[in-house]
């Protein structure tokens, strides 16, 4: 799904984007909470075992017209969201090892990759708020979801809570 803008439309008041959090958050940690091990992305199926060890990887173009070596779940997501013409564009290096996953940082985005084996899209303000807490070594944990819409802005979920983007400014909220 490409987003020609990022500007979200006002909410109509601040209790409205409280309780739009609340059961927003609400949803994404019973969904985590019921998981089967069924994938978010696009009907694939994540690997069972709860760390996988990462041992192929894809060439992406990267910065200055030459290519980066990514893990292949990363690689593949990129593909799925359009690659180079897609949401995030090129990759600016080659992906961070970071608590058992990585992180792969693109023209205009993120995406993370779970210990799982699971590849997730953190972009915009929610990723700027997500690095100023630490990421996935922080309270916050690795992503369990890419981010979705809300009425006004968007909203990812983590291991242990969820940051939404509404009224023009980030909402942490952890657990």
């Amino acid at each position: 799904m490409r987003r020609r803008s990022r500007t979200p439309r006002p909410l109509a008041s601040a209790p409205v984007a409280a309780a739009a959090l609340a059961v927003i958050t609400a949803a994404a940690l019973t969904a985590c909470a019921a998981d089967d091990g069924e994938a978010d992305q696009g009907g694939t199926t994540p690997p069972s075992s709860s760390t996988v060890a990462v041992t192929s990887s894809s060439a992406v173009p990267g910065p200055d017209g030459g290519t980066v070596e990514l893990p292949e779940p990363v690689a593949e997501r990129w593909a799925e969201l359009g690659g180079e013409e897609g949401d995030l564009g090129r990759a600016s290096g080659p992906a961070t090892d970071v608590a058992g996953g990585s992180v792969a940082d693109f023209e205009r985005g993120t995406i993370v990759l779970t210990p799982a084996g699971r590849a997730f899209v953190v972009q915009g303000a929610i990723l700027e708020a997500y690095r100023e807490a630490g990421g996935p070594e922080g309270e916050l944990g690795f992503p369990t979801s890419d981010e979705t819409t809300t009425d006004g802005g968007w909203v990812s979920a983590f291991e242990n809570g969820s940051i939404a983007y509404v009224d023009g400014r980030p909402v942490v909220e952890t657990r």
